[in-house]
């Protein structure tokens, strides 16, 4: 499914969202945010979640491969 399966309007939020956090990390989050392979676990291949994004939008890991490291 990746890269689309955000709407716009999810996009928009995560990209408000990662700027208000204003972290020092990110300007990657919102590199990756414009990628095709933000939303994707990087150990399994699967989406993860909006909810998940929207509480940590930096997740890299799904929450069964982030419970697993």
């Amino acid at each position: 499914m990746h890269y689309h399966y955000f709407t716009i309007e999810q996009r928009e939020a995560l990209e408000r969202l990662i700027r208000s956090q204003g972290s020092g990390d990110s300007s990657e989050t919102l590199r990756r945010l414009h990628s095709p392979d933000y939303g994707v676990c990087q150990r399994c291949g699967a989406d993860i979640p909006y909810a998940r994004l929207a509480a940590q939008p930096a997740a890299l890991y799904c929450a069964a491969c982030e419970s697993a490291r």
